[in-house]
């Protein structure tokens, strides 16, 4: 496989989002086509009637963001303008998985018997603390796993902001931020959740690039605790002093548990106020979710000597031919079109993320390709958090 492909932007907010949105022009017209086409597939939004309006809802969406975070709007609007794309659909580009939550739910207002769900995009996630680390580092994990024509537009980011602290971030063209690690040694990880709670909002890239403006991981809680969201999403916050939060956020419910020693997440909620209002799941998504959640859970209790930086890439390589679905790194199957498209281990007190795309379809240790490091260049002077 080729390497993860690198875009280095400096500036101001506009400024990045310019340099953005001129180097990845076409991808990011390319990929905003597809996401909102696939906003009329059942397979991501559900059943809906002809009264669900994909681009009604993102204006709404784009009002919330406008109120949201000037920045990140400046940033988006910047990607826009040089991508020639609304900027309103950029929010369905890197947010889809929020944006069709909210779609869900509108449907259900007027259709409430609504069929089993495929989870549309998954991510396997853990956290390992200081203190149980093998290499005494507090430590992030986790696969990104989408739609397969997601795949080819990650990217990594540096993000060396006059504005605001300087970040490496793993995403996709047109979207400001996924998972990431700023200068101060805060790092943030995601993964899907689906609830039917889901209503106008900002999406879930937006909170993360908010997010990556904090000093630590309580600040970064705080911020994330008061965002008008519009879907669910499970957020790993962790920081170069090991403090670390699991969090469940929906737009109507929250779960917050602390890191201790390990932590593991997948695609389903665990708190049982969020429990209440999950859909049913058609059995491909039950069966992978419940399953990597095991997986991963086992792998961390057996592997203590492997939870490091380096050894972690086991837990995120993890594939059992026997049960490929259930295996933490996997590929597209038939009728649930969902694959392992990149993973990331990020470590606070580095600065750094080790990242690595398009591992879904490989299987063989002679076909894979060694992580590639990325690490954060601060800023000077130290910018202030807004």
């Amino acid at each position: 496989m080729p390497a993860i492909e690198k875009l280095t932007i400096v500036g101001d907010a506009e400024a990045m989002g310019r340099a953005h949105g001129t180097a990845f022009r076409s991808e990011i017209q390319a990929l905003t086509e597809e996401r909102m086409r696939l906003c009329h597939d059942c397979f991501w939004s559900g059943e809906r009637n002809d009264s669900t309006n994909p681009k009604a809802l993102a204006e709404a969406c784009w009002e919330h963001q406008k109120r949201y975070d000037t920045q990140t709007t400046a940033e988006l609007e910047g990607i826009a303008i040089a991508a020639d794309v609304p900027a309103r659909d950029l929010l369905v580009t890197g947010g889809f998985t929020d944006f069709v939550d909210a779609l869900r739910s509108d449907a259900a207002l007027s259709s409430p018997f609504q069929s089993p769900i495929n989870d549309p995009g998954q991510c396997t996630a853990v956290l390992v603390a200081a203190g149980t680390s093998a290499d005494g580092l507090p430590l992030l994990a986790q696969t990104w796993d989408m739609h397969p024509t997601a795949t080819p537009y990650i990217r990594v980011l540096d993000q060396r902001s006059t504005d605001q602290p300087a970040t490496v971030v793993f995403t996709v063209t047109g979207c400001p931020a996924m998972i990431g690690i700023n200068e101060h040694g805060l790092g943030i990880g995601i993964n899907n959740m689906v609830t039917m709670d889901g209503r106008p909002g900002v999406m879930w890239t937006s909170v993360v690039r908010r997010m990556l403006r904090a000093r630590n991981a309580d600040e970064a809680l705080e911020l994330l605790k008061h965002a008008p969201v519009a879907g669910a999403h499970h957020y790993l916050l962790i920081d170069a002093e090991s403090n670390g939060y699991s969090v469940e956020r929906s737009p109507t419910r929250i779960a917050v548990r602390t890191l201790e020693s390990t932590l593991a997440h997948t695609n389903h909620c665990l708190d049982s106020e969020l429990v209440s209002i999950e859909p049913v799941r058609g059995d491909a998504p039950a069966h992978s979710t419940q399953g990597r959640l095991r997986s991963a859970k086992r792998w961390l209790d057996t592997h203590r000597e492997d939870c490091s930086r380096q050894g972690l890439w086991r837990l995120l390589n993890q594939f059992d031919a026997k049960d490929p679905l259930g295996s933490i790194c996997h590929g597209p199957f038939p009728d649930y079109d969902v694959e392992t498209g990149g993973a990331v281990v990020i470590s606070p007190r580095d600065r750094a993320m080790d990242a690595i795309w398009g591992q879904g379809r490989v299987h063989t240790k002679a076909d894979q390709t060694e992580p590639e490091t990325f690490t954060v260049l601060p800023n000077n002077p130290m910018p202030s958090v807004s």
